[in-house]
């Protein structure tokens, strides 16, 4: 191939917490001449092992302090694109520079990167890479945050996410937002909150019409009686594309039983069935109008919760 990013590819994001690394290790598994990777060249905290491997395949410098520029960062390009520091055609400049040597170096036909710091350049992988498609997943903003907050490899606002290092989306970032103002002294679960609907909007705005997009529910796919019809049809898209391009792949339903980087039992927040009705409104003034849309929130026990006089802002 003469052009290292006319390479198939397909591109899996979200919000994270929504399966994203178990995606990228079953689909390595099911689907043939695949190269499937999670989030590479991205520092992981806990994982100093392949760290130091990205050390050695993309090079000190890069996964250092290049993690904080956004031609070497995804995680900060995505940032700084959101928040409209960069221009489009610079960033398309970026996103070729962050992924070049990882497409020469891919002998397979298929590229899959299944990483939730795609979310900022979404719209402008199809212009970078004319063959891919992309995949993005919804979870249920209500179990979202239960385990975003709980998991220990999740560093959103927590305590080495420096407001001036600008590695993640605020408030305070968007002139224009409600929250603007409001951001040092609303509480983490409020600006979980207020993250999961900012993303999820802008994602969806920036991608309605797009004929190489496709969305599925975190729950279709990994808990409904349906998830592996679900799962079959994510393969589906995955691996047929409009040029006549298509992988074989053998689904195995036994994948969907095993969790990977789940928070497990260790929660740092209740279900929210247990929730308290400031705690249940916070979250349905920030999220409401997504979980309509995607038919979360309708049962009684959330429904009694949102059902008071209580008139206090939260922000």
């Amino acid at each position: 191939m003469d052009n290292v990013f006319d390479k198939h590819c397909v591109f899996i994001t979200s919000t994270g917490r929504t399966g994203t690394r178990f995606l990228a290790k079953s689909l390595s598994k099911m689907v043939e001449d695949c190269y499937a990777v999670h989030e590479p060249a991205n520092v992981f905290i806990k994982d100093l092992k392949k760290w130091r491997d990205d050390i050695k395949r993309f090079g000190f410098y890069q996964m250092t302090v290049g993690q904080f520029l956004p031609s070497k960062s995804m995680c900060k390009l995505s940032t700084y694109r959101r928040r409209r520091k960069i221009t489009d055609e610079k960033a398309k400049e970026y996103i070729k520079g962050l992924r070049k040597q990882i497409l020469e170096e891919t002998k397979e036909s298929l590229y899959v990167e299944s990483s939730n710091h795609l979310h900022g350049v979404i719209d402008l992988l199809g212009e970078v890479f004319p063959n891919s498609k992309v995949v993005f997943i919804i979870r249920d903003p209500r179990t979202w945050i239960r385990s975003a907050i709980s998991s220990p490899v999740y560093l959103l606002y927590s305590k080495v996410d420096f407001s001036f290092l600008g590695m993640s989306m605020r408030a305070s970032h968007f002139k224009d937002d409600p929250y603007s103002l409001k951001w040092k002294s609303m509480s983490k679960f409020e600006k979980f909150a207020w993250y999961y609907n900012k993303l999820n909007t802008l994602v969806l705005e920036s991608m309605k019409n797009k004929n190489n997009f496709k969305l599925y529910r975190y729950e279709d796919l990994f808990i409904g009686e349906k998830k592996e019809e679900n799962f079959i049809d994510l393969l589906e898209f995955s691996t047929k594309f409009d040029d006549g391009f298509s992988r074989k792949y053998t689904f195995d339903p036994s994948f969907l039983k095993k969790k990977i980087n789940s928070a497990s039992d260790k929660y740092k927040i209740p279900h929210w069935k247990s929730w308290n009705k400031k705690k249940a409104q916070i979250l349905q003034k920030h999220c409401g109008e997504l979980m309509d849309k995607f038919g979360y929130g309708k049962e009684p026990e959330w429904l009694e919760k949102l059902n008071s006089d209580y008139k206090e802002e939260y922000a």
